[in-house]
């Protein structure tokens, strides 16, 4: 009896195993089909059948050899991504599961991304993914370090910094906007305090960094503080006190002289 429960037993696994071959296989299949679809709507463009086929053949092996991230990466990334990640192998993958936002970026422009990711680290993406198309220009107009202080920052700001960068006059201006801005306690408001036409005009000196970040911070802090607000305004209004004094002795004086002539005139006749 037991004999014939093990025969019967070894007759169902040796039929289920096909089977279940036969229907992981379909599942597999379906999703290569879908992420290629997905992917390829991302990219624009049409598959043939024959393209399909060749592409699908490598994704099973990227799959197989990388893990069922490189669907998900695919899906985001495009077309592309299949590409780049045969030619780059491991590290694009690894970065792309590190920052998987960025994945389409890193697909589009892996030959360039790929080296600055490698010597900074995966807040290049992370800038990249906030702000497409700047964490280059980060790095070449500030330097690498920039791109680990301004990886948490809003893309707008980046895309200013970025834009206010290439108008400064010297190399010691881009750091100087750099640090007043990563030093302001309102670094929005430092950025709007600039006028951006007049900035695209004349350049960016470093005379104008230091008054944005004098209004931004100052009126913030004088706001909280009146002897603050007092000292900032003071220190405005200290290099023309002089010419206004002068000013209002210009005008007020020949005022005070009408009216002295006037009350002059006016005690004579009342003592006649």
């Amino acid at each position: 009896m037991k004999k014939t429960m093990m025969l019967f037993l070894t007759g169902i696994m040796l039929f289920a195993a096909p089977v279940a071959d036969a229907a992981g296989a379909k599942l597999i299949g379906k999703a290569i089909d879908e992420t290629l679809e997905i992917a390829a709507k991302r990219s624009g463009t049409a598959l043939s059948r024959g393209m399909r086929s060749k592409l699908g053949n490598t994704l099973v092996k990227l799959s197989a050899r990388y893990g069922d991230d490189v669907l998900k990466i695919v899906r985001e990334g495009g077309l592309e991504a299949i590409e780049q990640g045969a030619r780059h192998g491991d590290d694009f993958w690894r970065f792309c599961r590190t920052v998987p936002e960025a994945s389409r970026s890193l697909a589009l422009h892996a030959d360039d991304l790929l080296p600055l990711a490698r010597r900074i680290g995966p807040e290049v993406l992370k800038v990249e993914a906030r702000a497409p198309g700047m964490a280059l220009r980060v790095a070449g107009e500030f330097g690498d370090d920039a791109i680990r202080l301004l990886a948490k920052k809003p893309p707008q700001d980046i895309s200013r910094l970025v834009g206010y960068a290439a108008k400064a006059d010297s190399p010691a201006t881009k750091q100087l906007l750099l640090e007043k801005y990563t030093a302001s306690k309102n670094p929005a408001k430092f950025l709007e305090s600039f006028t951006w036409k007049h900035v695209m005009a004349g350049g960016l000196s470093a005379a104008a960094i230091t008054a944005a970040h004098k209004i931004s911070d100052g009126v913030e802090t004088g706001l909280k503080n009146p002897e603050t607000a007092q000292d900032f305004f003071h220190e405005i209004i200290a290099p023309f006190q002089y010419g206004l004094l002068a000013l209002f002795g210009i005008v007020l004086f020949p005022l005070g002289a009408i009216c002295i002539r006037k009350g002059i005139r006016y005690w004579k006749t009342k003592n006649k």
